[in-house]
């Protein structure tokens, strides 16, 4: 089966094809040979938690555990940024789904969901996510621990791409130290929990290096965000 994989990424080089492989195992460093090879799955995603009602009740755990295990492995095909119901109606707000597109990091990262899920949605975070970066410059983990909580911070030129999950069943405030920035003054895109699990509140703000906000988060609620500098 191993050799099966590396056929498929030769033949798929020699065709000028990029390759993400599906129901497979856990990335062993093949991109560096093939760099054509741009994401592996090797993960219970999106569809996992919709279908499945264990998965379902687990979903904000699993996804803040993720990046310490999984992700850090390689890059991570989970098809985030859901927001239609399967089976199961979702237990994660919509502002933690947005937030997925920025914790998890794949070298392409599919929003799985039917397009009406982002056509419908408000006009900000719809944009958020049709600028969204394909690769990132540098990351950085803020904050969090498996399971409970992770604040993440991935920068693609002069844009900071900020977000955090909120893995517990009980609200929670997860704190954004902002020390990672340059000396320069910044203005914040913030997208949060609303009022309830299907409203994604936004707000912009300036802000600065030594900035701490403390964002309160819906159980199993998050926030995301862009920060750029001003001009």
């Amino acid at each position: 089966m191993m050799k099966y994989y590396i056929d498929i990424l030769e033949d798929a080089a020699k065709h000028k094809l990029l390759v993400n492989f599906h129901g497979a195992t856990v990335p062993r460093g093949w991109a560096r040979t093939y760099p054509n090879l741009m994401s592996t799955e090797a993960v219970y995603g999106a569809e996992w938690y919709n279908n499945t009602g264990l998965m379902t009740d687990m979903a904000a755990s699993h996804n803040t555990t993720l990046p310490f295990t999984r992700n850090i492995v390689g890059p991570m095909d989970y098809t985030p940024v859901t927001f239609s119901n399967s089976q199961h109606e979702h237990k994660t707000s919509y502002t933690h789904e947005l937030a997925l597109a920025v914790v998890f990091e794949s070298g392409i990262q599919h929003f799985a969901d039917k397009p009406d899920a982002y056509y419908d949605l408000p006009d900000a975070p719809h944009k958020f996510l049709m600028a969204f970066p394909t690769t990132w410059d540098e990351t950085k983990l803020i904050d969090g621990y498996p399971g409970e909580a992770v604040v993440i911070a991935r920068r693609k030129g002069k844009l900071w791409y900020v977000a955090g999950l909120n893995g517990k069943d009980i609200p929670q405030t997860l704190n954004l130290n902002l020390n990672f920035l340059g000396n320069s003054d910044y203005s914040f895109q913030l997208f949060k929990d609303g009022a309830d699990t299907k409203t994604i509140a936004s707000e912009t703000q300036s802000v600065k290096k030594s900035t701490i906000l403390q964002i309160q988060c819906l159980p199993r609620g998050g926030f995301t965000g862009v920060i750029a500098p001003n001009q």
